[in-house]
């Protein structure tokens, strides 16, 4: 296969971050650009001391795997480092001699016996959240050192190299939050369906599933989610509408409704509720709304146990906060607890108290909108 342009190598680094092509592939290319025997490419971040290594091309699997406990000897990382190098393509011998080099303990006890890492031409490359992207093409003893040109010639490809690097990290961390949402969702029995932008349905949990594959009051479209009966359906598009239109504050804070079921069955209790930029899903439109659907009738308690985990509530007021969720009115919990009014609004008066809201309506949308954004089990509401 003849080299890669610089214009090819670049539309392959992002293809990588996109996932739509393999590191060890974009590596390859790097390291015949420059005219190297081995590579090493790898992400550091300082303080968790943490190393994700994403390329090593002509070392072993050994090599690999000890390569993360040398890292914080590693003599060219550190000079880059502390001469302030960043974002530039430098060669290994204007930062580290080799007397120093071949007296220390990372090349004595890990580049040595590898014989192909001596010369060296590479960089440390800053990223967001105090990560850095490290880089070296090297060669061995017995072949000459890299030159100027070939430094130059990484050089023009570095900005690229770091914006694939920046690309990689964002989508991996927001697939890893709308994962955690996911997960979150997953684990109730209440219907749970997240929309974006326009109304159209991005996730739905296995119970709303359920509810669609009835068609019973509920149907799922390509445009979005539909109510059986007109009147219903005019309701829950409106609440759709006004969510999809409002933006900062003036987005509106949702609302519930009450869907009819052909079948004669209870009605299914929904709310929406707006969803923020916390349940960012990669590569998708960015989501917009929730929403609940539930049967009244049906079981609350597992679901009551899901919402003591994420938000610390005690046992009965994450059983009141659920059964509002679900649509199920104060005295209705208080009958099937066989408690009184005044213990239920007891319960309330705390979870509001928790959660700093004011009204029993802003505490379900608060929690409502909580669950579709929060991107860690256990955290709390804000």
């Amino acid at each position: 296969m003849p080299p890669r342009s610089e214009n090819e190598l670049v539309e392959d680094l992002y293809d990588a971050a996109l996932g739509c092509r393999s590191w060890t592939e974009v590596n390859h290319g790097l390291m015949d650009h420059i005219d190297g025997q081995t590579l090493m490419m790898s992400v550091h971040h300082p303080q968790t001391a943490s190393v994700e290594v994403l390329g090593w091309l002509g070392m072993s699997a050994e090599s690999l795997r000890e390569y993360p406990s040398f890292a914080p000897h590693d003599l060219w990382a550190a000079g880059y480092v502390e001469r302030r190098l960043f974002g530039r393509a430098v060669i290994g011998s204007h930062v580290v001699d080799e007397p120093t080099l071949t007296r220390s303990l990372i090349y004595n006890e890990y580049l040595r016996p590898m014989v192909s890492v001596f010369h060296l031409v590479g960089t440390v490359l800053p990223m967001d959240g105090g990560y850095h992207g490290v880089l070296g093409v090297h060669r061995p003893s017995d072949a000459k050192d890299f030159v100027p040109s070939e430094a130059k010639r990484l050089g023009r490809l570095l900005p690229h190299v770091q914006r694939a690097l920046e690309v990689r990290r964002r989508l991996r961390q927001a697939d890893q939050a709308s994962r955690s949402v996911y997960s979150i969702l997953d684990r109730l029995k209440l219907g749970a369906i997240i929309m974006d932008a326009k109304g159209r349905l991005q996730h739905v949990n296995a119970a709303a599933d359920a509810i669609l594959q009835g068609a019973d009051g509920l149907t799922r479209t390509p445009d979005g989610l539909r109510a059986a009966h007109k009147d219903d359906d005019r309701r829950l598009q409106q609440l759709i509408g006004a969510l999809r239109q409002g933006s900062g504050e003036a987005r509106s804070a949702g609302g519930h409704l009450r869907v009819r079921r052909p079948s004669g069955r209870p009605a299914y209790a929904v709310m929406l509720a707006p969803l923020g930029a916390a349940a960012g899903i990669a590569g998708k439109a960015s989501p917009a709304m929730l929403a609940f659907v539930s049967d009244p009738a049906g079981s609350i308690a597992s679901d009551a146990t899901v919402l003591a985990d994420l938000f610390g509530f005690p046992s009965a007021e994450a059983h009141l906060v659920m059964a509002l969720l679900s649509g199920i009115a104060l005295p209705e919990f208080a009958r099937r607890r066989g408690v009184t009014h005044n213990t239920v609004r007891t319960l309330l008066g705390r979870a509001m108290a928790r959660t700093e809201t004011r009204s029993q309506l802003k505490l379900v949308l608060l929690v409502a909108a909580s669950i579709g954004s929060t991107t860690t089990v256990g955290s709390s509401p804000p």
